[in-house]
């Protein structure tokens, strides 16, 4: 019954969620139950032990707490000061604010997951910018929503949290994940630096007025302190990933168990928000009945993450006590596709998927048969879990329904049809073969 209750989790999913209009974080709810029910006499045990187990997992701290940095981040206007060296960096380059854009959203990624709050950061910055230095509105705005998928593309993010929570990630750290998601992340930054690189000189963009840059010793000056951003993903990765770990690991020093309770998920969030606090004081206590307010306006951010990731989880829970895993891998093993087919297959589905869901959603329909379909063709369960979510960081850039479309397209004052089919040549089809390339292993990643 694992996948009957799969299948009627994706089906009460999507017509909530977009036929019936109704929040993700409800649907996902209804979703739940749905599923439950196919536990038959034993749904209401099966519900029970699964919802306990969602609420204990950090999995659900992390992503309220990741709601909260960035809120933090913001209000501080850190991220601000990072992007004003890294237009110190690359200004002076023909069509430099689009790389800054870029570079600003990988920025975002790593400490974001949300693609919409991704585009928003970002393009509310860049796109102005990016308008009066020669670039088109409509190109503009495809970029800074083609470029939202890096908040689910890079780590951490709670789309990547709701796969380590699945059956198929069993016995899989999520430091391996982290590290590399990272890299794989890191290949599709590349991409889109080197589309930009191409549409510049397509659409002739000029180097940016020399008087619009920031000399880059003024802006490190002025905004060094926004990189100690980046000690508060560093410390965690290095303690639970590497030579560092080892180290500790041993017996004489700190010991396995203890390095071994350090979770990465839990501890990114609370150090960067420490961190922005403490750099950003000064503007944070000028500004501080802005940042309640800001606080105040995300409370229904924090019960949808909060109630989506509780949902997903216990679904998750849910399909695993149903025997979805050796269900789905058993009908997969029996379909007897290529790897190379089955790892087109699985990519395709996830980008599909991901078109009417956002990428939280699609993980926890599809996520644990994604992955367990490419693991079933030979693909180390690490490659697949970041091949799976480099192909759901479409969400963001699948028209009709991505957001973050509408957010830039506001932000450049374009209509957003004008940039549905470049989206998907110069986004969404990229992306999936570069998830194929991943799971084909041509694009080498720590497993």
């Amino acid at each position: 019954m694992g996948i009957v209750a799969l299948l009627i989790f994706i089906v009460v999913t999507v017509v909530m969620n977009v036929i019936v209009k109704r929040p993700i974080s409800e649907s996902l709810l209804v979703a739940l139950v749905g599923a439950s029910l196919a536990g038959g006499t034993q749904a209401l045990p099966l519900l029970w032990r699964s919802a306990t187990g969602a609420v204990a997992n950090d999995v659900t701290f992390a992503g309220m707490a990741f709601v909260f940095m960035g809120v933090v981040v913001a209000a501080t206007g850190l991220i601000e000061r990072l992007i004003e060296i890294f237009n110190s960096v690359f200004g002076r380059l023909r069509g430099g604010a689009a790389y800054v854009s870029t570079v600003g959203s990988a920025a975002v990624g790593l400490v974001a997951g949300s693609t919409a709050g991704n585009a928003a950061t970002v393009g509310s910055v860049t796109i102005p910018w990016m308008k009066s230095t020669g670039w088109s509105g409509p190109r503009a705005a495809t970029l800074v929503a083609g470029n939202s998928g890096l908040g689910v593309s890079l780590p951490p993010n709670s789309t990547m949290f709701i796969l380590l929570a699945t059956p198929a990630a069993v016995g899989v750290s999520s430091g391996d994940v982290y590290v590399a998601l990272a890299m794989a992340g890191t290949y599709c930054v590349l991409y889109r630096l080197a589309l930009v690189w191409f549409w510049t000189r397509k659409d002739g963009v000029p180097a940016t007025p020399a008087e619009l840059v920031v000399r880059f010793g003024v802006a490190l000056r002025q905004g060094w302190s926004s990189t100690l951003i980046f000690i508060g993903i560093l410390v965690p990765v290095l303690l639970t990933f590497g030579p560092l770990s080892r180290f500790l690991s041993s017996p004489d020093r700190v010991g396995e168990d203890a390095i071994g309770s350090i979770s990465i998920i839990v501890w990114v969030p609370i150090l960067i928000s420490v961190i922005a606090l403490i750099e950003g004081r000064k503007r944070l206590r000028a500004r501080w009945p802005e940042f309640v307010k800001s606080m105040r306006r995300e409370i229904p951010q924090f019960s949808t993450v909060g109630v989506s990731l509780f949902a997903a989880l216990a679904a998750s829970g849910v399909m695993e006590e149903l025997g979805v895993g050796p269900q789905l891998s058993g009908m997969l093993d029996g379909l007897a596709l290529p790897k190379a087919l089955m790892v087109a297959v699985v990519c395709v589905l996830c980008v599909i998927v991901a078109t009417p869901l956002s990428s939280t959603a699609t993980a926890a329909a599809i996520g644990a048969p994604a992955v367990l379909g490419l693991i079933s063709v030979g693909v180390p369960p690490v490659v697949a879990i970041c091949t799976v979510l480099v192909c759901t960081s479409t969400e963001g850039a699948s028209p009709p329904v991505g957001a973050p479309i509408y957010l830039a397209s506001g932000l450049a004052e374009v209509n957003p049809s004008t940039t549905f089919l470049p989206l998907v040549t110069y986004f969404v089809i990229p992306i999936i073969f570069i998830g194929w390339l991943l799971g084909m292993g041509f694009l080498p990643i720590p497993s």
